[in-house]
């Protein structure tokens, strides 16, 4: 949406006011005054849009995930813990894109680990989810799956369906999502050091709940 100046005759005592209210959510002076006046002609703007896709994930997650502070209005991060000697932590950080097009966001998930065999198990998961979606959904989606997979770290592409979505429904598919690729990895780990029994093991729980989506994303 393009964005341009305008000047406004302000009393002192309303631009408080609205500084505090920009200070509490987290906003500059403009894009709170941008907000009110949007939601006072009902106007949604991408911003908002950003905010009830994202409150949308955060209210379909399931409880073993743990919330982070959110590192900008188009991002959402969140942990859970992963069985495996040390039980590492997994971070989830879901970018949701204001612009039109084809992607609606972008997930990465990524561990704080220098252990060598952490992350080549990690790798080897990464590898067999890909391997799995190309397998099962690829043909579903809009676009193709892009994929960046380094140092224990998982990139993926969110592709907008091809049917219209509520802000509510995108943030569900997402959040299914996750916890279905959360899910998944846990099963293969449980079945380490046995890399075929891992890789059955993902399969099962990605075939189980990959029908249960109602949106593949």
């Amino acid at each position: 949406m393009e964005k341009n100046i305008y000047s406004l005759v302000l009393s002192d005592s309303v631009v408080e006011a609205v500084d505090e209210l920009a200070r509490a959510a987290g906003l500059s002076r403009s894009a709170m005054i941008n907000q009110i006046l949007a939601e006072r002609v009902a106007y949604t703007t991408p911003e908002m849009r950003l905010r009830q896709v994202l409150s949308a994930v955060q209210r379909s997650m399931n409880d073993g995930f743990f919330f982070l502070e959110q590192p900008s209005a188009a991002t959402l991060s969140c942990r859970t813990a992963l069985k495996y000697r040390y039980k590492p932590t997994v971070r989830y950080s879901v970018e949701i894109f204001t612009r039109g097009g084809v992607k609606a966001g972008e997930l990465k998930v990524s561990f704080r680990t220098q252990n060598v065999q952490l992350i080549n198990d990690l790798t080897g998961f990464f590898r067999c989810w890909a391997a799995l979606e190309n397998k099962y959904i690829s043909t579903k989606l809009s676009q193709d799956i892009l994929y960046t997979i380094e140092n224990g770290r998982f990139t993926r592409t969110l592709n907008m369906p091809r049917e219209q979505l509520s802000d509510e429904a995108l943030g569900q598919a997402v959040a299914e999502y996750m916890s279905m690729f959360d899910l998944a990895m846990k099963e293969y780990f449980a079945c380490l050091p046995d890399i075929s029994m891992a890789c059955a093991a993902a399969e099962k729980c990605y075939t189980a709940n990959i029908v249960r989506q109602k949106v593949i994303i």
